[in-house]
């Protein structure tokens, strides 16, 4: 029962040899808790993120994936609520759109929502052992109502993860033909280089964005020269640009080892120069532009 999350549908009760007055006894004495429709957890109340979204595939049934934001929550690139969550979304390629609400104190304000989905093999990955829509595929989902800002994070965050790459972009392309969130995703889709999945940070990657936007040669990403990492560096032109974002490099400590480093950098002949994210943030095109005319590019 630990494997799964200490959650188990009737059926798979069922299969594993209980009894329906074995199951309602349990029910009864609280060594078995009904979570959701036909769906129970062994001697608690759901806990976690990973069981909630197992109470949502069984309530889903066969086939169905994670899929939308809450696929995007899974993999990491969209920023988790702190406790369990309102809204699970589930793929199904069965049945009609339904909501369904949970039914113990933890999921009394949840809702499983099933959406139809013709999932492909190709569209579904396992991570500890629930099915979740593929990264591109919850990508395209989650565009269809979140917010530019919202998706452009969570597009550069699964660049960072390396859960987006070459191989995502026609499939991402294919996925979005007539799809609310096609005019979100799309253009951040026709920017994507290799060095991408290189970037440490959002913020490194919402900067190489707007540079790769503005049509500016390429900087090398996250490259150690003599021995220290620079975020960007222009060997040409024998200078780098350290992208500072904000709770990180405001440490002491942190600020020290910053100041070091540029020190060190600057005493083998490279120029170097800081740029906090606030000052980025308040005009990315103006600071791009700014650094592209300092290096003689425009």
């Amino acid at each position: 029962m630990a494997a799964r999350e200490f959650v188990a549908s009737l059926g798979e009760l069922v299969a594993a040899g209980f009894s329906a007055s074995q199951i309602k006894n349990w029910l009864r004495s609280g060594r078995l808790v009904r979570v959701a429709h036909s769906v129970y957890s062994y001697g608690r109340d759901v806990q976690t993120s990973e069981a909630l979204r197992r109470v949502a595939l069984l309530v889903a049934g066969p086939g169905s994936a994670i899929a939308g934001r809450s696929a995007c929550e899974a993999w990491g690139i969209v920023r988790e609520r702190p406790g369990l969550a309102g809204l699970v979304q589930v793929g199904s390629p069965f049945g009609q759109v339904r909501e369904l609400k949970g039914c113990s104190p933890a999921l009394r304000d949840t809702t499983i929502r099933v959406v139809r989905r013709d999932l492909r093999p190709e569209d579904v990955r396992t991570k500890g052992g629930i099915r979740l829509a593929r990264p591109a595929h919850a990508l395209v989902d989650f565009s269809a109502d979140a917010s530019d800002p919202e998706v452009r994070f969570a597009f550069l965050e699964a660049c960072h993860l390396r859960l987006f790459g070459r191989p995502d972009l026609r499939y991402s392309y294919e996925r979005l033909a007539g799809r609310r969130g096609a005019r979100k995703l799309r253009p951040y889709l026709g920017l994507w280089v290799p060095e991408l999945n290189r970037i440490k940070s959002v913020y490194e990657g919402w900067y190489l964005l707007v540079w790769i936007e503005r049509g500016h040669p390429m900087p090398l990403v996250n490259e150690r020269v003599f021995g220290r990492e620079i975020d960007l560096f222009f060997p040409g032109k024998k200078f780098g640009l350290e992208l500072d974002g904000g709770q990180f490099h405001s440490d002491p400590a942190q600020k020290e080892v910053d100041r070091e480093k540029m020190l060190f950098l600057e005493s083998r002949g490279l120029t170097m120069e800081r740029l906090p994210y606030k000052v980025f943030a308040a005009d990315p095109i103006g600071e791009v532009d700014r650094i592209a005319r300092q290096l003689g590019f425009c």
